[in-house]
């Protein structure tokens, strides 16, 4: 009896194992590299490969787009109403370069709102100018305060944070917080019971137990919103790589100093940071944001001389918003692609765009952790090296601490500061967004903090790169196979 339960089991367990692998090449849309690596993981892994493959690997393609235009079919009448879309582009641009109104366009196709002019921004560099920035804005906050972090820990930089929330929402301002159900998983249940007790409202995104809890798994655990966003009163708001926590200070002794970027922006693209906190917070919540004081119309005193568009992407949409802005962006520079990203992993077309880059004389240059905080993926990482340095593009180590930024200039001519790293899991996986700001100040000061960092930095050389032992090559090759699931 007990031998023919084993085989019947077997069996189930074949048949199951060869429906996820037909299923896997007949009907998810992925690209070839993500199919091979999940195929060799099922093959030679099939029990375990099996579980992942339940657990993260199906795309959920049909049913995520169903619920995005779902969504966005109850934000657009709310952004008529409030005339969203006429307050980003009521001020005309001027004439524009070709290779601008190139960039632009396709912005327009692919993100949630269009670009708009006259905003200010300011660039923070690490989390103290960041932090108190922020708090600022939330002291002088007078109608609303909305926060969205990927992380956000019960440290005290998250007690303060709370502190200041409770505040304004005891004042009788609306104040709303999305934490995301996976990154801000140390908090402790009752985290939030302070603000809420105060009038305030507080959600998780996607949380990880209420996903496994629908047996049948229905959803992708690792589908994260990695966003951070803060918007006060609709007329200022910030985005950029910080998270909140004690790290991000420099104050974990494991980690040491934390390099990292973010921005404050006033003016019309404000209203864009609102629309993509607005998404969220109807995916969370099911609460539609319908209130004209949320999409007030950005007062002239306020004017700045930047363009900026607010780029959101996620695994909701048909292509990847960031990854094609990238892409094009690097197919149009001219003098200098920059880069700082703490994971870089980049898919096919960034490869070759970097490298079609690097070959025009383009000063190609790309600054990354010299110590992981994910040894695996910066395993992956550096098995990109090679190709970029064979064409002349340089590639740096940060020495001092970790680098977290997430920036790139291009030229003189378009900056990003953003929640999206160089890697397949900011292009396809995670919620993302990047502030995309048109404007050689801005370009110039990222530039010459990009320098400042270089100081801090080790480059790597061609010949360092030949010279890798064969068990690093083997270690990074199997790495890189992984690539798509990291």
């Amino acid at each position: 009896m007990d031998t023919v339960l084993g085989a019947v089991a077997s069996a189930a367990f074949l048949l199951i194992h060869i429906a996820a692998i037909v299923t896997l090449l007949a009907y998810e849309r992925r690209e070839p590299n993500a199919t091979l690596a999940w195929l060799l993981t099922l093959v030679f892994l099939p029990v375990i490969g099996l579980l992942l493959y339940l657990a993260i690997g199906r795309t959920h393609a049909h049913r995520i787009a169903k619920r995005y235009a779902e969504v966005v079919s109850r934000l657009h009448s709310v952004m008529e109403k409030h005339g969203v879309q006429a307050k980003l582009t009521e001020t005309p641009n001027p004439a524009i370069t070709p290779r601008t109104e190139s960039l632009l366009r396709l912005g327009d196709r692919l993100a949630s709102t269009p670009a708009s002019r006259n905003n200010q921004v300011e660039m923070l560099v690490d989390a103290k100018a960041a932090y108190a920035a922020m708090a600022r804005a939330i002291e002088d906050a007078r109608h609303h305060v909305h926060v969205e972090f990927y992380i956000i820990q019960p440290d005290s930089t998250g007690v303060r944070l709370r502190r200041l929330l409770t505040e304004k929402a005891r004042a009788g301002l609306d104040v709303r917080v999305i934490c995301d159900g996976l990154g801000s998983g140390r908090l402790p249940a009752d985290f939030w019971d302070p603000l809420i007790e105060a009038g305030g409202q507080a959600t998780w995104f996607r949380p990880v137990a209420r996903i496994i809890a629908r047996l049948p798994l229905r959803d992708r655990i690792d589908f994260r919103n990695h966003r951070k966003l803060v918007i006060v009163d609709g007329r200022i708001g910030f985005t950029g790589g910080i998270n909140v926590g004690r790290e991000y200070l420099g104050l974990d002794p494991d980690v040491g100093y934390w390099r990292d970027t973010h921005v404050q922006i006033e003016g019309p693209a404000v209203l864009s940071l609102q629309k993509v906190f607005a998404e969220d917070w109807l995916q969370a919540t099911d609460e539609l944001l319908d209130d004209a004081r949320y999409y007030p119309a950005p007062p002239a005193e306020a004017a700045g001389s930047y363009s900026v568009h607010v780029i959101d992407s996620g695994p909701d949409r048909t292509y990847s918003p960031i990854s094609f802005l990238f892409n094009h962006a690097f197919a149009l520079a001219r003098e200098r692609i920059w880069i700082t990203s703490p994971y870089f992993i980049p898919n096919a077309a960034i490869r070759q765009s970097l490298i079609s880059a690097a070959l025009r004389g383009v000063d190609v240059r790309l600054l990354v952790p010299l110590k992981p905080d994910h040894k695996l993926v910066m395993l992956a990482a550096t098995s990109y090296f090679l190709p970029l340095l064979e064409v002349g593009a340089r590639i740096y180590r940060y020495e001092r601490g970790f680098v977290h930024a997430k920036t790139m200039v291009v030229d003189d001519w378009v900056g990003t500061v953003g929640s999206a790293n160089m890697d397949m899991r900011s292009f396809h996986l995670n919620y993302e967004v990047n502030a995309f700001v048109y404007g050689e100040k801005f370009c110039e000061q990222l530039a010459q903090q990009y320098l400042v960092d270089l100081e801090n930095a080790r480059e790597t050389s061609l010949e360092q790169e030949r010279q890798t032992g064969l068990l690093v090559r083997l270690a990074r090759a199997g790495a890189r196979m992984l690539s798509p699931l990291l």
